[in-house]
């Protein structure tokens, strides 16, 4: 019964990331994507993460910086929050997060509640993430992983108004995943992200991204 519960949400989680959405003129871009992030274990229930992420953008790059602490409150069940700043020539924000994850192994779930105060809107904009990922180990060494996640961004509270909750961008992953040491690993990935403006056409940005990763 748990081995086929599990089947059942991993291939629907699978079934979201391949989900089809309305066929509508959008605007294409290529971005670039480099990351690199440490985690430190404080305790047996405490970890806190640092993340660097650096995107090559055709207009403006950008720049994000990110720390998050996370407490374990069950088996495979994390609460957590932190900061970020991100920067850019064009428009600073400073971000703020509250997120669950739960981690059933192969499938990884990540709910995330941001308040965005950026520099040029006199409001803050509150936003919510909703992350499914799936890591499959592609031999017995556990050394190499397949992975896939589907990640929903919604608005809730944007600068300009108070509007009903829309779904405003989705992003579809997928990449290898590689164990250089127990403390020491890398990933390249390829990300789709597609956006839905209210009062222009879609925008759809193609991302290879590498990122490397620490367990301090």
């Amino acid at each position: 019964m748990k081995f086929a519960m599990r089947a059942y949400i991993c291939l629907t989680a699978l079934a979201m990331l391949v989900l089809p959405f309305p066929a509508r003129a959008a605007d294409q871009e290529a971005q670039t994507w480099i990351s690199a992030g440490g985690v430190a274990q404080i305790d047996d229930n405490d970890r806190i993460g640092i993340e660097t992420s650096y995107r090559l953008r055709p207009a403006d790059d950008q720049l994000l910086q990110r720390i998050t602490l996370d407490h374990r409150i069950a088996d495979g069940v994390q609460l957590g929050g932190g900061f970020a700043f991100v920067t850019s020539r064009r428009q600073k924000e400073m971000r703020f997060h509250q997120q669950l994850i739960i981690d059933l192994g192969v499938l990884q779930s990540r709910t995330r509640l941001e308040q965005r105060y950026i520099d040029s809107a006199a409001r803050p904009a509150w936003r919510l993430r909703e992350r499914i990922q799936i890591d499959i180990p592609l031999e017995k060494q556990r050394k190499w992983f397949l992975l896939t996640s589907a990640e929903f961004f919604f608005e809730l509270h944007k600068p300009s108004a108070v509007q009903d909750s829309e779904l405003v961008t989705t992003r579809q992953l997928i990449g290898l995943r590689h164990v250089l040491t127990p403390r020491l690993g890398i990933q390249l990935s390829y990300m789709r992200q597609h956006s839905f403006p209210d009062d222009r056409p879609d925008e759809v940005v193609h991302v290879p991204w590498l990122a490397i990763a620490w367990r301090l």
